[in-house]
């Protein structure tokens, strides 16, 4: 019975208009990120003697030091600090007081005058150039960083930052989850060939891949389930076909069930398909430079990055909208989807518990390989969460049909 009704939900989605507006919006929109080819530079072993090995993330406290107290610095320079403390940006301008209490710590921490900081971070931007590429860009920013006296200790650095936080507000630069993982430092060629054997044989290319395409994937399988999982749901109800499913001798269980996991397995296939295509240049690119590429890695990141977001999503689509009957699951998902999105301290790591988790980087896997287990730990959270939550579905369908069917979402009317 659970393989037929299976069967029968999956030809049902495959008839919906819906479903294939799913494919196209999210093919478009990986087929549009994923079309830079600059990491095939990546690829080519750092040779000795160059002036540039391009750079990555610094847990050093100078690093970490350096970059808050800079970008502390241009905030109270512009007047302006920004904030994230709902997920979207908030501008933050302060009092005068409060302006001139930041000035004067960064005098403390810098041993010169807000004035003379000004001064050097002015000839500094006008002697330097900036433009063309991304890499030129780096560059300079790297190659400028404002002074700190030697008697600075990161402890009096971590109060500074906890101080200007409290000033601020939530969601700052300033708190430690958000300076700790902006830092970065320039590479040198030892740094650089430690990533290049990182990438060649433990990330073993097609890993490092599959990492950015989840980055962007994941950014809309938070948002693009959500309609389909309300639209499988109302389909009964449009129909006009609820009176009779809910006389049906067939198990509230085996129904929902059944239509949730045709749901999830017809939504992943496309996204893995979409993996597996995207994969294929990169590890014909790796073959060709004398690598050996995993050719799993798009099944591998996909099942255990991305499967557990199709999975909640689709769990929540169908409790909300078995319980009221109504298209409210789609405003509260996107509420959280898009909320995820935009609370996110770094786009490279920081998992903790976010639906969105992030990584929009070409390698790095050290730094990668010591978050792995919060990624484990992230994604089997909302596996048992979406079980959770589709248990509960079963249950408020198995009251519907025991009292009869639902007006206006009010599952506690019978209608016998």
């Amino acid at each position: 019975m659970m393989g037929s009704l299976f069967l029968k939900e999956c030809r049902q989605i495959l008839r919906s208009l819906i479903y294939y507006i799913y494919i196209v919006i999210f093919v478009l929109f990986i087929t549009s990120q994923m079309g830079d080819t600059g990491w095939i530079g990546a690829l080519e072993e750092p040779q000795p003697g160059s002036d540039y090995y391009g750079y990555g993330h610094s847990d050093e406290p100078d690093d970490i030091m350096e970059e808050a107290i800079e970008t502390l610095f241009e905030e109270t320079y512009r007047g302006v600090y920004n904030t994230y403390p709902f997920g979207f940006i908030k501008r933050v301008t302060l009092t005068e007081e409060e302006l001139a209490g930041i000035e004067s710590e960064l005098e403390r921490c810098t041993g010169k005058s807000f004035e003379e900081l000004i001064e050097l971070y002015i000839d500094y931007h006008q002697t330097t150039d900036f433009g063309g590429s991304f890499e030129q860009y780096m560059r300079g920013k790297l190659d400028w960083h404002i002074p700190i006296v030697e008697d600075f200790t990161y402890e009096e650095f971590e109060e500074l930052m906890k101080q200007v936080s409290g000033i601020v507000g939530k969601g700052s630069m300033y708190e430690d989850s958000n300076y700790k993982a902006s830092a970065i430092k320039e590479l040198s060629y030892e740094d650089a060939v430690a990533n290049y054997l990182d990438l060649r044989d433990r990330d073993r290319v097609t890993g490092a891949q599959m990492r950015l395409f989840c980055d962007y994937a994941g950014i809309m399988l938070a948002i693009l389930p959500i309609f389909v999982g309300v639209s499988s749901c109302l389909r009964d109800k449009k129909a006009k076909a609820a009176d009779v499913i809910y006389s049906k001798k067939v198990s509230g269980t085996v129904l929902i069930l059944s239509r949730y996991f045709a749901n999830v397995l017809l939504l992943f296939v496309p996204v893995a398909v979409c993996a597996a295509l995207l994969q294929m240049p990169t590890y014909h690119q790796a073959v060709k430079m004398g690598m050996t590429p995993d050719g799993l890695a798009f099944l591998k990141y996909t099942v255990i990055w991305l499967l557990p977001m199709i999975m909640i999503t689709l769990a929540l689509a169908f409790l909300i909208t078995e319980f009221t009957d109504k298209i409210l699951a789609i405003p509260i998902q996107l509420v959280w989807a898009f909320g995820s999105e935009f609370a996110a301290s770094t786009i490279v790591g920081d998992f903790q518990w976010k639906l969105v988790v992030r990584w929009n980087e070409f390698g790095d896997y050290s730094r990668y390989a010591t978050e792995l287990h919060q990624l484990y730990l992230n994604r089997g959270y909302y596996v048992i969460l979406s079980m959770i939550c589709i248990a509960a579905a079963v249950i408020v369908y198995g009251k519907k049909r025991k009292e009869g069917v639902t007006v206006f979402g009010k599952i506690w009317k019978s209608h016998r």
